[in-house]
Protein backbone atom coordinates (compact mmCIF):
# COMPACT_ATOMS: atom_id res chain seq x y z
CA UNK A 1 0.00 0.00 0.00
CA UNK A 2 1.72 3.23 -0.77
CA UNK A 3 -0.53 5.69 0.59
CA UNK A 4 -0.03 4.93 4.13
CA UNK A 5 -0.24 7.26 7.53
CA UNK A 6 3.27 7.70 7.34
CA UNK A 7 3.57 9.11 3.95
CA UNK A 8 0.44 11.58 4.58
CA UNK A 9 2.34 12.78 7.60
CA UNK A 10 5.02 14.11 5.86
CA UNK A 11 2.62 16.37 2.93
CA UNK A 12 1.82 19.54 3.16
CA UNK A 13 0.39 22.01 0.33
CA UNK A 14 2.81 23.14 -2.71
CA UNK A 15 0.88 26.54 -3.00
CA UNK A 16 0.58 27.69 0.82
CA UNK A 17 2.80 24.66 2.97
CA UNK A 18 -0.87 23.95 5.17
CA UNK A 19 -0.95 20.34 5.80
CA UNK A 20 -2.73 17.73 4.16
CA UNK A 21 -5.37 15.16 4.97
CA UNK A 22 -6.88 12.41 3.03
CA UNK A 23 -10.88 13.06 3.17
CA UNK A 24 -13.22 11.08 1.17
CA UNK A 25 -10.07 9.55 -1.14
CA UNK A 26 -8.02 12.82 -2.12
CA UNK A 27 -6.29 15.05 0.23
CA UNK A 28 -6.69 18.73 1.48
CA UNK A 29 -6.13 21.42 3.34
CA UNK A 30 -8.20 21.66 6.58
CA UNK A 31 -10.51 24.18 4.92
CA UNK A 32 -10.65 22.14 1.52
CA UNK A 33 -9.49 25.02 -0.28
CA UNK A 34 -6.92 22.90 -2.10
CA UNK A 35 -7.21 19.84 -2.81
CA UNK A 36 -4.90 16.72 -4.40
CA UNK A 37 -6.32 13.59 -5.98
CA UNK A 38 -4.62 10.46 -5.35
CA UNK A 39 -4.06 8.79 -9.29
CA UNK A 40 -3.67 4.84 -8.88
CA UNK A 41 -2.96 5.28 -5.32
CA UNK A 42 -0.65 7.82 -5.92
CA UNK A 43 -1.11 11.03 -4.17
CA UNK A 44 -0.46 13.95 -7.28
CA UNK A 45 0.66 16.61 -5.32
CA UNK A 46 1.30 19.12 -8.08
CA UNK A 47 0.26 23.12 -7.52
CA UNK A 48 -2.58 23.33 -9.83
CA UNK A 49 -3.71 19.72 -9.78
CA UNK A 50 -6.45 20.31 -12.42
CA UNK A 51 -4.94 21.77 -14.52
CA UNK A 52 -1.85 19.48 -14.84
CA UNK A 53 -3.91 16.31 -14.84
CA UNK A 54 -5.39 18.03 -18.17
CA UNK A 55 -2.24 18.59 -19.72
CA UNK A 56 -0.86 15.29 -18.66
CA UNK A 57 -4.64 13.60 -20.14
CA UNK A 58 -3.91 15.97 -23.69
CA UNK A 59 -0.43 15.00 -24.02
CA UNK A 60 -1.91 11.13 -23.77
CA UNK A 61 -4.37 12.08 -26.11
CA UNK A 62 -2.24 13.25 -29.05
CA UNK A 63 0.40 10.89 -28.33
CA UNK A 64 -2.76 8.28 -29.03
CA UNK A 65 -3.43 10.43 -32.25
CA UNK A 66 0.17 10.97 -33.55
CA UNK A 67 0.62 6.72 -32.99
CA UNK A 68 -2.94 5.81 -34.49
CA UNK A 69 -1.59 7.97 -37.38
CA UNK A 70 2.12 6.29 -37.52
CA UNK A 71 0.17 3.09 -37.53
CA UNK A 72 -1.99 3.69 -40.81
CA UNK A 73 0.67 5.09 -42.27
CA UNK A 74 3.01 1.87 -41.78
CA UNK A 75 0.04 -0.74 -43.13
CA UNK A 76 -0.51 1.55 -46.21
CA UNK A 77 3.42 1.05 -46.83
CA UNK A 78 3.19 -2.82 -45.91
CA UNK A 79 1.05 -2.81 -49.03
CA UNK A 80 3.89 -1.60 -51.18
CA UNK A 81 6.52 -3.26 -49.20
CA UNK A 82 8.08 -7.21 -50.22
CA UNK A 83 10.65 -9.28 -48.36
CA UNK A 84 13.48 -8.14 -45.92
CA UNK A 85 11.22 -4.56 -45.85
CA UNK A 86 8.38 -5.87 -45.49
CA UNK A 87 9.14 -7.88 -42.38
CA UNK A 88 10.59 -5.11 -40.89
CA UNK A 89 7.45 -3.17 -41.68
CA UNK A 90 5.34 -5.64 -40.12
CA UNK A 91 7.51 -5.81 -37.16
CA UNK A 92 7.55 -2.41 -36.28
CA UNK A 93 3.73 -2.07 -37.04
CA UNK A 94 3.11 -4.48 -34.36
CA UNK A 95 5.22 -3.09 -31.96
CA UNK A 96 3.01 0.02 -32.14
CA UNK A 97 -0.30 -1.16 -32.35
CA UNK A 98 1.10 -2.70 -28.61
CA UNK A 99 2.91 0.56 -27.85
CA UNK A 100 -0.19 2.77 -27.93
CA UNK A 101 -2.49 -0.22 -25.94
CA UNK A 102 0.22 -0.73 -23.28
CA UNK A 103 0.74 3.15 -22.52
CA UNK A 104 -2.92 3.71 -22.78
CA UNK A 105 -3.93 1.32 -20.51
CA UNK A 106 -0.94 2.34 -18.30
CA UNK A 107 -2.00 6.15 -18.57
CA UNK A 108 -5.89 5.20 -17.75
CA UNK A 109 -6.57 7.03 -14.50
CA UNK A 110 -4.71 10.50 -15.50
CA UNK A 111 -6.71 10.87 -18.96
CA UNK A 112 -9.29 13.39 -18.57
CA UNK A 113 -9.29 15.79 -21.24
CA UNK A 114 -11.10 15.70 -24.67
CA UNK A 115 -9.47 14.85 -27.54
CA UNK A 116 -9.53 17.75 -30.37
CA UNK A 117 -7.99 17.39 -33.72
CA UNK A 118 -4.52 16.44 -34.20
CA UNK A 119 -3.19 19.23 -36.53
CA UNK A 120 -4.67 21.60 -33.84
CA UNK A 121 -2.82 19.84 -30.78
CA UNK A 122 0.31 19.79 -33.20
CA UNK A 123 -0.24 23.63 -34.34
CA UNK A 124 -0.83 24.25 -30.14
CA UNK A 125 2.06 22.45 -28.88
CA UNK A 126 5.02 23.41 -31.41
CA UNK A 127 3.82 26.86 -30.20
CA UNK A 128 3.59 26.12 -26.57
CA UNK A 129 6.31 23.55 -25.86
CA UNK A 130 6.35 22.13 -21.82
CA UNK A 131 9.51 20.86 -20.10
CA UNK A 132 8.10 17.12 -20.36
CA UNK A 133 6.03 15.25 -22.97
CA UNK A 134 4.95 11.93 -22.62
CA UNK A 135 7.95 10.07 -24.01
CA UNK A 136 10.35 12.47 -22.55
CA UNK A 137 12.79 9.98 -20.59
CA UNK A 138 11.47 6.92 -22.22
CA UNK A 139 14.68 5.07 -22.56
CA UNK A 140 14.88 5.23 -18.54
CA UNK A 141 12.42 2.33 -18.10
CA UNK A 142 14.61 0.18 -20.20
CA UNK A 143 17.76 1.42 -18.56
CA UNK A 144 16.22 0.47 -15.11
CA UNK A 145 14.50 -2.41 -15.89
CA UNK A 146 15.95 -4.56 -18.60
CA UNK A 147 19.21 -3.80 -20.16
CA UNK A 148 21.20 -1.54 -17.83
CA UNK A 149 23.00 -3.28 -15.65
CA UNK A 150 26.03 -1.80 -15.92
CA UNK A 151 24.94 2.18 -15.58
CA UNK A 152 22.20 1.15 -12.97
CA UNK A 153 25.17 -0.40 -10.42
CA UNK A 154 27.87 2.14 -11.54
CA UNK A 155 25.36 4.77 -10.53
CA UNK A 156 24.02 3.25 -7.11
CA UNK A 157 27.87 2.08 -6.12
CA UNK A 158 29.05 5.68 -6.74
CA UNK A 159 25.76 7.60 -4.67
CA UNK A 160 26.31 4.52 -1.90
CA UNK A 161 29.90 6.13 -1.62
CA UNK A 162 28.79 8.99 -0.03
CA UNK A 163 25.80 7.24 2.11
CA UNK A 164 27.53 4.50 3.96
CA UNK A 165 28.77 5.93 6.87
CA UNK A 166 25.63 8.58 7.25
CA UNK A 167 22.46 8.07 9.21
CA UNK A 168 19.78 8.08 6.83
CA UNK A 169 16.54 9.14 8.37
CA UNK A 170 14.07 9.71 6.01
CA UNK A 171 14.72 9.88 2.38
CA UNK A 172 13.64 11.88 -0.46
CA UNK A 173 14.45 10.70 -3.95
CA UNK A 174 13.82 13.57 -6.25
CA UNK A 175 13.51 12.73 -9.98
CA UNK A 176 13.35 9.25 -9.14
CA UNK A 177 11.75 8.77 -12.97
CA UNK A 178 11.41 4.77 -13.59
CA UNK A 179 12.69 4.00 -9.69
CA UNK A 180 15.39 1.88 -9.95
CA UNK A 181 18.19 3.72 -8.25
CA UNK A 182 14.77 4.19 -5.31
CA UNK A 183 14.24 1.12 -5.07
CA UNK A 184 18.27 -0.41 -4.88
CA UNK A 185 19.05 2.38 -1.92
CA UNK A 186 16.17 2.32 0.39
CA UNK A 187 16.76 -1.66 0.18
CA UNK A 188 20.20 -1.31 0.28
CA UNK A 189 20.80 1.21 3.36
CA UNK A 190 17.24 0.84 4.63
CA UNK A 191 15.93 4.25 5.64
CA UNK A 192 13.36 4.70 8.11
CA UNK A 193 11.17 6.02 4.95
CA UNK A 194 11.77 6.57 1.45
CA UNK A 195 9.69 8.71 -0.68
CA UNK A 196 10.27 8.26 -4.38
CA UNK A 197 8.76 11.40 -6.90
CA UNK A 198 8.67 12.76 -10.39
CA UNK A 199 6.01 14.34 -12.76
CA UNK A 200 6.07 12.10 -15.43
CA UNK A 201 2.90 9.52 -15.02
CA UNK A 202 4.19 7.35 -17.45
CA UNK A 203 7.38 6.23 -15.30
CA UNK A 204 5.77 6.71 -12.36
CA UNK A 205 2.79 4.20 -13.42
CA UNK A 206 5.57 1.55 -14.86
CA UNK A 207 7.04 1.83 -11.36
CA UNK A 208 3.86 1.62 -9.69
CA UNK A 209 2.93 -1.67 -12.02
CA UNK A 210 5.83 -3.04 -11.35
CA UNK A 211 6.06 -2.53 -7.61
CA UNK A 212 2.42 -4.23 -7.39
CA UNK A 213 4.30 -7.30 -8.51
CA UNK A 214 2.44 -7.23 -11.95
CA UNK A 215 4.67 -8.06 -15.13
CA UNK A 216 4.97 -5.39 -17.83
CA UNK A 217 5.00 -6.40 -21.14
CA UNK A 218 5.96 -2.83 -23.06
CA UNK A 219 7.96 -2.31 -26.82
CA UNK A 220 10.97 -0.68 -27.29
CA UNK A 221 12.42 1.78 -30.36
CA UNK A 222 15.62 2.35 -30.28
CA UNK A 223 16.49 5.57 -32.15
CA UNK A 224 19.55 4.08 -34.11
CA UNK A 225 18.99 0.29 -34.48
CA UNK A 226 22.01 -2.25 -34.66
CA UNK A 227 19.79 -4.33 -37.11
CA UNK A 228 16.37 -4.66 -38.85
CA UNK A 229 15.41 -7.12 -36.14
CA UNK A 230 15.78 -4.08 -33.62
CA UNK A 231 13.59 -1.86 -34.92
CA UNK A 232 11.31 -2.71 -32.14
CA UNK A 233 11.91 -5.11 -29.45
CA UNK A 234 9.32 -6.49 -27.14
CA UNK A 235 10.33 -6.64 -23.36
CA UNK A 236 8.50 -8.60 -20.68
CA UNK A 237 9.72 -7.36 -17.67
CA UNK A 238 8.90 -9.44 -14.43
CA UNK A 239 6.98 -7.69 -11.66
CA UNK A 240 8.84 -6.43 -8.13
CA UNK A 241 8.30 -7.26 -4.74
CA UNK A 242 7.34 -3.36 -2.57
CA UNK A 243 9.54 -3.27 0.04
CA UNK A 244 8.11 -1.85 3.59
CA UNK A 245 8.68 2.12 3.50
CA UNK A 246 8.96 3.03 0.39
CA UNK A 247 6.42 5.42 -1.37
CA UNK A 248 5.62 7.32 -4.26
CA UNK A 249 4.42 10.56 -5.11
CA UNK A 250 3.48 13.24 -8.11
CA UNK A 251 4.97 16.15 -6.99
CA UNK A 252 7.27 19.20 -8.56
CA UNK A 253 10.84 18.90 -7.51
CA UNK A 254 10.84 22.81 -7.79
CA UNK A 255 7.63 23.67 -5.23
CA UNK A 256 8.07 21.41 -2.33
CA UNK A 257 5.11 19.42 -1.23
CA UNK A 258 6.20 18.20 1.71
CA UNK A 259 6.32 19.93 5.41
CA UNK A 260 9.72 21.81 6.15
CA UNK A 261 12.57 19.83 6.89
CA UNK A 262 11.01 16.46 7.02
CA UNK A 263 13.68 14.32 5.48
CA UNK A 264 17.16 13.73 6.40
CA UNK A 265 18.69 13.02 3.52
CA UNK A 266 17.90 14.34 -0.28
CA UNK A 267 18.86 12.59 -3.47
CA UNK A 268 19.03 14.54 -6.67
CA UNK A 269 19.63 12.27 -9.74
CA UNK A 270 20.13 13.28 -13.05
CA UNK A 271 17.99 16.14 -11.82
CA UNK A 272 19.96 19.66 -11.41
CA UNK A 273 20.55 20.39 -14.80
CA UNK A 274 17.38 19.76 -16.07
CA UNK A 275 14.64 21.43 -13.99
CA UNK A 276 13.56 24.68 -14.50
CA UNK A 277 14.72 26.76 -12.14
CA UNK A 278 18.16 28.75 -12.24
CA UNK A 279 20.76 26.67 -10.07
CA UNK A 280 20.81 29.23 -7.14
CA UNK A 281 17.29 29.60 -6.81
CA UNK A 282 16.52 25.79 -7.04
CA UNK A 283 19.13 25.28 -4.40
CA UNK A 284 17.18 27.80 -2.39
CA UNK A 285 13.84 25.40 -2.27
CA UNK A 286 16.04 22.57 -1.89
CA UNK A 287 16.74 23.89 1.41
CA UNK A 288 13.30 23.40 2.80
CA UNK A 289 13.54 19.69 2.66
CA UNK A 290 16.23 19.29 5.23
CA UNK A 291 16.53 19.92 8.78
CA UNK A 292 20.17 21.94 9.80
CA UNK A 293 22.63 19.17 9.52
CA UNK A 294 20.27 16.92 6.24
CA UNK A 295 22.55 15.88 4.14
CA UNK A 296 22.07 16.28 0.12
CA UNK A 297 23.53 14.00 -2.63
CA UNK A 298 23.57 14.63 -6.00
CA UNK A 299 24.26 12.48 -8.87
CA UNK A 300 24.38 13.24 -12.91
CA UNK A 301 25.46 15.78 -15.17
CA UNK A 302 26.06 19.66 -14.90
CA UNK A 303 24.88 20.50 -18.60
CA UNK A 304 22.19 22.79 -17.85
CA UNK A 305 18.98 23.08 -19.54
CA UNK A 306 18.72 27.12 -18.91
CA UNK A 307 18.38 29.50 -22.10
CA UNK A 308 20.81 32.06 -20.87
CA UNK A 309 24.77 31.44 -20.34
CA UNK A 310 24.59 33.26 -16.91
CA UNK A 311 22.53 30.52 -15.70
CA UNK A 312 24.83 27.74 -17.30
CA UNK A 313 27.28 26.90 -14.72
CA UNK A 314 30.62 25.51 -13.76
CA UNK A 315 31.52 23.43 -10.58
CA UNK A 316 33.28 26.24 -9.07
CA UNK A 317 30.32 28.82 -9.17
CA UNK A 318 28.06 25.63 -7.73
CA UNK A 319 30.07 25.09 -5.11
CA UNK A 320 29.83 29.14 -4.82
CA UNK A 321 25.56 29.19 -4.97
CA UNK A 322 25.06 25.68 -2.61
CA UNK A 323 27.74 27.80 -0.57
CA UNK A 324 25.09 31.14 -0.51
CA UNK A 325 22.24 28.61 0.06
CA UNK A 326 22.62 27.20 3.26
CA UNK A 327 25.01 24.01 2.18
CA UNK A 328 28.01 22.70 2.55
CA UNK A 329 29.76 20.49 0.20
CA UNK A 330 31.40 17.95 2.26
CA UNK A 331 32.49 15.48 -0.56
CA UNK A 332 33.24 16.40 -4.41
CA UNK A 333 33.60 13.52 -7.48
CA UNK A 334 33.65 13.55 -10.47
CA UNK A 335 33.23 10.39 -13.24
CA UNK A 336 32.93 9.05 -17.05
CA UNK A 337 30.19 6.78 -17.49
CA UNK A 338 28.19 5.36 -19.80
CA UNK A 339 24.44 6.30 -20.35
CA UNK A 340 21.64 4.44 -21.88
CA UNK A 341 23.89 1.50 -23.58
CA UNK A 342 21.36 -0.12 -25.06
CA UNK A 343 22.30 -3.65 -26.68
CA UNK A 344 19.80 -2.66 -29.37
CA UNK A 345 21.29 0.89 -30.07
CA UNK A 346 23.91 1.33 -32.48
CA UNK A 347 25.19 4.17 -30.99
CA UNK A 348 25.23 5.51 -27.28
CA UNK A 349 27.76 8.18 -25.38
CA UNK A 350 29.94 8.68 -22.29
CA UNK A 351 28.64 11.08 -19.81
CA UNK A 352 30.72 13.18 -17.16
CA UNK A 353 29.12 13.30 -14.05
CA UNK A 354 29.31 14.60 -11.03
CA UNK A 355 28.48 13.26 -7.62
CA UNK A 356 28.60 15.44 -4.38
CA UNK A 357 27.67 15.48 -0.46
CA UNK A 358 26.64 18.43 0.82
CA UNK A 359 25.20 19.55 4.30
CA UNK A 360 22.62 21.68 5.76
CA UNK A 361 24.62 24.52 7.37
CA UNK A 362 22.13 27.34 7.71
CA UNK A 363 18.41 28.00 7.19
CA UNK A 364 17.32 30.54 4.35
CA UNK A 365 13.81 31.65 2.68
CA UNK A 366 11.93 29.80 0.40
CA UNK A 367 11.00 31.32 -2.45
CA UNK A 368 8.47 33.77 -2.58
CA UNK A 369 6.92 32.25 -5.82
CA UNK A 370 9.10 29.47 -7.72
CA UNK A 371 6.56 29.74 -10.77
CA UNK A 372 8.59 29.67 -13.60
CA UNK A 373 6.17 30.95 -16.20
CA UNK A 374 3.84 34.10 -15.61
CA UNK A 375 0.71 34.83 -13.54
CA UNK A 376 -1.14 35.24 -17.01
CA UNK A 377 -0.59 31.58 -17.82
CA UNK A 378 -0.87 30.32 -14.64
CA UNK A 379 -4.25 32.68 -14.45
CA UNK A 380 -6.25 32.04 -17.76
CA UNK A 381 -8.67 34.88 -16.66
CA UNK A 382 -5.68 37.31 -16.69
CA UNK A 383 -5.72 40.06 -19.65
CA UNK A 384 -2.55 38.53 -22.12
CA UNK A 385 0.00 41.36 -22.10
CA UNK A 386 0.63 42.99 -25.62
CA UNK A 387 4.10 43.19 -26.44
CA UNK A 388 6.97 42.96 -29.04
CA UNK A 389 6.92 39.08 -28.62
CA UNK A 390 3.30 38.44 -29.90
CA UNK A 391 3.48 41.42 -32.37
CA UNK A 392 6.55 39.44 -34.26
CA UNK A 393 4.84 36.60 -33.92
CA UNK A 394 1.79 37.86 -35.60
CA UNK A 395 3.60 39.47 -38.36
CA UNK A 396 5.40 36.32 -38.79
CA UNK A 397 2.16 33.85 -39.20
CA UNK A 398 0.40 36.29 -41.21
CA UNK A 399 3.00 36.16 -43.45
CA UNK A 400 2.27 32.37 -43.05
CA UNK A 401 -1.07 32.08 -43.49
CA UNK A 402 -1.12 34.32 -46.62
CA UNK A 403 1.17 32.31 -48.76
CA UNK A 404 -0.67 29.23 -47.46
CA UNK A 405 -3.53 30.68 -48.56
CA UNK A 406 -2.32 31.13 -51.96
CA UNK A 407 -2.80 27.42 -52.53
CA UNK A 408 -5.39 26.26 -54.38
CA UNK A 409 -3.84 23.77 -56.62
CA UNK A 410 -3.79 26.09 -59.84
CA UNK A 411 -1.03 28.70 -58.60
CA UNK A 412 2.49 28.07 -58.72
CA UNK A 413 5.79 29.41 -56.69
CA UNK A 414 6.20 32.07 -59.06
CA UNK A 415 2.65 33.60 -59.10
CA UNK A 416 2.93 33.57 -55.63
CA UNK A 417 6.13 35.39 -55.09
CA UNK A 418 4.89 38.43 -57.43
CA UNK A 419 2.19 38.58 -55.20
CA UNK A 420 3.80 38.24 -51.81
CA UNK A 421 6.75 40.65 -53.47
CA UNK A 422 4.02 43.54 -54.36
CA UNK A 423 2.03 43.03 -51.26
CA UNK A 424 5.01 44.06 -49.28
CA UNK A 425 7.32 45.97 -51.30
CA UNK A 426 9.45 42.98 -52.08
CA UNK A 427 12.69 42.46 -54.54
CA UNK A 428 10.39 39.92 -56.95
CA UNK A 429 13.60 37.73 -57.40
CA UNK A 430 14.48 37.29 -53.51
CA UNK A 431 10.60 36.91 -52.99
CA UNK A 432 10.91 33.76 -55.59
CA UNK A 433 13.63 32.39 -53.00
CA UNK A 434 11.70 33.00 -49.60
CA UNK A 435 8.35 31.41 -51.21
CA UNK A 436 10.21 28.66 -52.71
CA UNK A 437 12.58 27.84 -49.24
CA UNK A 438 9.31 28.19 -47.16
CA UNK A 439 7.16 25.46 -49.39
CA UNK A 440 10.53 23.42 -49.16
CA UNK A 441 10.64 23.69 -45.37
CA UNK A 442 6.72 22.55 -44.81
CA UNK A 443 7.55 20.08 -47.10
CA UNK A 444 10.36 18.53 -45.57
CA UNK A 445 8.58 18.71 -42.08
CA UNK A 446 5.64 16.65 -43.34
CA UNK A 447 7.71 14.02 -44.46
Amino acid sequence: MNLTASLCELLACPLSGRPLQLVDGQLQVDDATQRYPVINDIPWVLPNAEHSLLDWGAKLNHFNQVLLSEVKALEAECKKAQGATLDRLERLLAAKKRFVRCVSELLRPVVSARVTRKPVYDALRDRAPSTQNLLSYEANLYRDWVWGEQENALTQDLVLAHLLQQSLGNMLVLGAGAGRLALDLHCELKPDITVATDINPLLMMCFKHLLDGKQLRIDEFPLQPRASEFVAVEHLIEGLQWPQGLHLLFSDATKPAFKPEAFNTVITPWLVDIQPLAFGRFVQQLNQYLPLGGQWINFGSLVFNQKRDLHCYGIEEVKQLAEAQGFNILELKTHEIPYLKSPYNAGYRMEHVWTWRAQKVAAVKPLHNPQTMPGWILDIQQAVPKNQYFRNFTITHRVYAQLTGEVDGKTSIAKIAKKVAKQNNMDVRESEVLVKNFFSDLVSQSD
